[in-house]
């Protein structure tokens, strides 16, 4: 059974252990270990994680028969538009539904706070996980890129409208 929970501050050490597991295995194939390495150092420290969290950033943890196998947040970013991080779910957890029980959390919360509304997510060109997105009724409303001061990487936005 798949459990979904907000996370708190009190959560945040254990959602570091999460995402320092699971976002190199996720960015594993189309982006080089320096540059995961450097993506986690800038955006992925405890201190970054807090930071967000102070900021409005509000982070969903899925748990799957007491493991801690998944994560997504969320920053309400417009008075309509909410920008969504990828869902980070755990390899061994892939194809059993996690993933869409995050971006299911992710729209039930968004749409308790105002509707219509539109979710925008930025996702690298590269990444196999563009698919689930577009199965889930993303489409592609234009490109960009992330310049992480050491490197820029190519990226496209997607978007969801919800009425």
């Amino acid at each position: 059974m798949i459990s979904i929970r907000k996370a708190n501050h009190e959560d945040i050490a254990d959602l570091k252990k999460l995402v320092d597991k699971l976002v190199p295995n996720n960015f594993n194939g189309f982006l080089n270990t320096s540059q995961i390495d450097y993506m986690i150092e800038k955006l992925y420290t405890q201190k970054a994680l807090l930071d967000a969290l102070d900021s409005g950033t509000d982070y969903f943890v899925a748990t799957c028969d007491g493991v801690d196998c998944g994560v997504v947040s969320v920053l309400k970013h417009g008075p309509n538009l909410f920008l969504m991080h990828k869902i980070y779910v755990d390899e061994g957890y892939c194809g059993k539904g996690v993933g869409t029980a995050l971006l299911h959390r992710i729209k039930e919360y968004v749409s308790s706070k105002v509707l219509p509304c539109t979710i925008e997510l930025v996702i690298n060109s590269h990444n196999p996980s563009r698919e689930f997105y577009l199965k889930n009724g993303f489409v592609k409303v234009r490109d960009t890129e992330l310049d992480l001061e050491e490197f820029i990487i190519s990226e496209e936005v997607f978007s969801l409208e919800l009425n």
